[in-house]
C-alpha cells in the first residue's frame, strides 16, 4: 500500500506540472541520463588510453633495451678481458723495460725504483725512468710494445726534451704496474 500510495503521490504532482515545468524536468532526465552513459564510457576511454601510452612507453623501453644489447655484451666482454688481464701477474718493472729497450736498440736507462701502492684490492709498483739521448722511432716502437704487453702495465707520465738540433731527445718515464691481491667477488662464484 505504501507504494502504491507514493505513485499515487508522485501521479498527482505530475499533472500539477505545467507544461513549461514538464519540459523543463524532461529536459533535467535527458541530461541526466546522458551523463550517466557518458561518464563512464569517458572514464573506460580515458583508462584505455592511458593503459595504451603506458604500453607505448613499455615498447619503447624495450625496444631500447634490445638496441643495447650488443653495446652491453661488448661492455661485458670488455671486462672480462681486463680481468683477464690481471689474471697475469707483471714482471718485475726494471727488467721488463731493459728487455723492451734492448729489443729496439735504446741503451743507457737509469731505472728508480719507487714504493708499492696499495688500491683496494691491487697493489700498484711504479719505477721511473730516464733515458739519455734516444731517437724518436725506437721509443714509440718501444712505449707502444709496453702498452700493448699482456700485462697490467700502464705509462703514467711521458716527459721529452730535445729535438731538432740534437740527435734525439732525452726522455723521463713513469711506468706502474698493477697486481691483484685476490681474486674478484665475480671470479670466485
Amino acid at each position: 500500500m505504501a507504494i502504491a500510495d507514493a505513485f499515487d503521490n508522485v501521479r498527482n504532482w505530475a499533472d500539477a506540472l505545467s507544461d513549461r515545468e514538464r519540459r523543463l524536468l524532461s529536459t533535467m532526465a535527458v541530461v541526466f541520463t546522458g551523463i550517466l552513459v557518458v561518464l563512464p564510457m569517458y572514464v573506460a576511454i580515458s583508462s584505455i588510453s592511458d593503459i595504451e601510452t603506458e604500453n607505448a612507453e613499455i615498447t619503447q623501453v624495450l625496444q631500447d633495451i634490445r638496441r643495447s644489447e650488443p653495446r652491453l655484451q661488448q661492455q661485458k666482454a670488455e671486462r672480462i678481458a681486463v680481468q683477464a688481464l690481471y689474471n697475469r701477474k707483471a714482471p718485475a718493472l726494471g727488467g721488463f723495460l731493459e728487455e723492451r729497450a734492448q729489443q729496439y736498440g735504446i741503451t743507457g736507462l737509469g731505472i728508480n725504483d719507487q714504493p708499492e701502492l696499495d688500491i683496494g684490492e691491487y697493489s700498484r709498483r711504479s719505477v721511473r725512468v730516464s733515458l739519455p739521448v734516444v731517437e724518436l722511432r725506437p721509443l714509440i716502437e718501444m712505449l707502444a710494445d709496453i702498452k700493448n704487453s699482456p700485462y697490467p702495465i700502464s705509462l703514467e707520465r711521458i716527459q721529452m726534451t730535445g729535438g731538432r738540433m740534437r740527435t734525439g731527445y732525452t726522455v723521463k718515464l713513469a711506468v706502474n704496474a698493477y697486481d691483484r691481491e685476490s681474486p674478484s667477488a665475480a671470479e670466485k662464484e
